[in-house]
C-alpha cells in the first residue's frame, strides 16, 4: 500500500511539475534544437525539461526516504552512490541542454559517473578480478547513458524503455529481496517517469533532452548493476553465459538500438556519434508501424525479455548448458528479426529519399 502512494505521489508530482516547467521553458533547450530537428522524427522543436522534473522528483523521494529511513544514513552507501552519481548525470545533460558542451567532456563526466559506482564497491562481478569488474562497470554505465540518450529520437520511446526496465527491475527487487529501501526509490523514480510520459506521448508536448536521457541511463545502469548483474542464486550458477545474457535480455531494445545504428553508421563510412534519422525507431515508422505505437511495441519486448531474464534468474533451480543454448537462442533471434525489419526500413526510407528528390527534380524543371 505504501508503495502504491508513493508510486502515485511521485507520478502527480512529476505530472504537475511538468506542467509548471513547460509554462516557464521558452528559453530554455534553444541550444539544441537544431539537433533535435537532425535525430528526431518529429520536426517540431519542443521544450528540454523533462528531465529537470525527473532529478527534482528522484531528489525529494530521496530525501523522503532518508527521513522516514534514517538507518540508510550510516548504512547506504549504495544510496549515496546513486545520488552523486544520478546528480553528476543530471549535471552533464543539464549542461549540454544549455549550452551543447563539448562531446569529449560529455564522455569524461559520463565515465566519472561509472567511476563513483567503483569508489563506493558498485560494480559488476563476472571477471573476479576487480580491475576487469572496474572496467566493464565503467563501460556499462558509459554504454547505457548513450545507448538510451541515442534512443530518445522519437516521441515516449526512451521514457517507455525505462519504465519497462524498471519495472522488471521493480519485480526482480521483490521476488528477490521483497519491499526494500531500494525499492522505494524505484517507485519514486518510476513515478517521475510515468508523470513526465502523459507530457512526453505523441505528439510531445516535451522532451526530457540530455538532462533526461543523461539520467534514465544512469539509474538504468546502477539498477542494473544491483539486481541483474550481481544477485547470487544458487552455488551452481557460475555460468559466464549465465552471467551476461540476463542483464543483456532486460536492456536489449537500447542495446539493438545502438548496436544496429553503429554498424549502419560504420558501414557508410560516417562517424556513429553523429545523430541521424537512421535509428531502429524510424526504420520500423519506414515498414509501416505508426509512430504512436512504436513505444507500445519496442516496450512489448523489452517487457517479455525482462520476464524471461527474471525467470532464467529465479525461477530455474539448476542452470544447466541447454539453458544457454534455449536463452541464448532467444536472444539471436529476436536480434536477427529485428536486424531484418532494420535493413527493411532502410531500403524503404532510401527509395522514399529518392522518390522525394526526383519529385522535386520534376517540380523545379516545371
Amino acid at each position: 500500500m505504501q508503495s502504491a502512494i508513493i508510486l502515485l505521489g511521485a507520478c502527480a508530482f512529476s505530472y504537475i511539475l511538468n506542467i509548471i516547467l513547460l509554462k516557464f521553458s521558452k528559453n530554455f533547450g534553444v541550444h539544441s534544437r537544431q539537433s533535435q530537428n537532425i535525430i528526431r522524427w518529429a520536426s517540431t522543436s519542443k521544450p528540454t525539461t523533462g528531465g529537470i522534473s525527473f532529478y527534482i522528483t528522484f531528489l525529494l523521494g530521496a530525501i523522503f526516504v532518508m527521513v522516514t529511513r534514517p538507518e540508510l544514513l550510516t548504512s547506504g552507501n549504495h544510496y549515496l552512490a546513486l545520488l552523486l552519481s544520478a546528480t553528476l548525470a543530471f549535471l552533464i545533460g543539464f549542461a549540454d541542454d544549455a549550452f551543447s558542451t563539448n562531446p569529449t567532456l560529455k564522455f569524461g563526466g559520463q565515465v566519472v559517473c561509472g567511476l563513483i559506482l567503483v569508489a563506493f564497491d558498485i560494480h559488476i562481478h563476472f571477471f573476479d578480478i576487480w580491475a576487469l569488474d572496474a572496467l566493464l562497470t565503467v563501460f556499462w554505465v558509459v554504454g547505457l547513458m548513450n545507448s538510451l540518450n541515442m534512443l530518445d529520437n522519437m516521441d515516449a520511446v526512451t521514457c517507455t524503455i525505462a519504465i519497462t526496465i524498471l519495472a522488471v527491475v521493480m519485480a526482480q527487487a521483490i521476488l528477490a529481496e521483497g519491499v526494500s529501501n531500494m525499492f522505494y526509490m524505484l517507485t519514486v523514480i518510476v513515478g517521475g517517469f510515468v508523470g513526465f510520459l502523459f507530457m512526453n506521448w505523441n505528439p510531445a508536448k516535451v522532451y526530457m533532452g540530455d538532462t533526461g536521457s543523461m539520467f534514465i541511463g544512469l539509474t538504468a545502469a546502477f539498477m542494473g548493476i544491483e539486481y541483474f548483474w550481481n544477485i547470487e542464486t544458487s552455488p551452481d550458477n557460475i555460468s559466464y553465459l549465465r552471467r551476461g545474457i540476463i542483464p543483456v535480455m532486460v536492456f536489449i531494445v537500447p542495446i539493438m538500438d545502438t548496436t544496429f545504428v553503429t554498424y549502419a553508421r560504420l558501414a557508410r563510412g560516417s562517424s556513429p556519434f553523429v545523430g541521424g534519422k537512421d535509428h531502429l525507431t524510424h526504420h520500423l515508422t519506414h515498414i509501416g508501424i505508426p509512430e504512436s505505437l512504436i513505444p507500445v511495441t519496442l516496450g512489448m519486448v523489452s517487457v517479455i525479455s525482462g520476464g524471461m531474464a527474471i525467470y532464467a534468474f529465479l525461477l530455474i533451480p539448476e542452470w544447466s548448458p541447454v539453458y544457454n543454448i534455449i536463452f541464448g537462442t532467444y536472444l539471436l533471434g529476436l536480434v536477427l528479426a529485428f536486424f531484418i525489419l532494420y535493413k527493411r526500413g532502410e531500403r524503404i526510407g532510401k527509395m522514399k529519399d529518392l522518390l522525394a528528390k526526383r519529385e522535386e527534380m520534376a517540380a523545379g524543371r516545371q
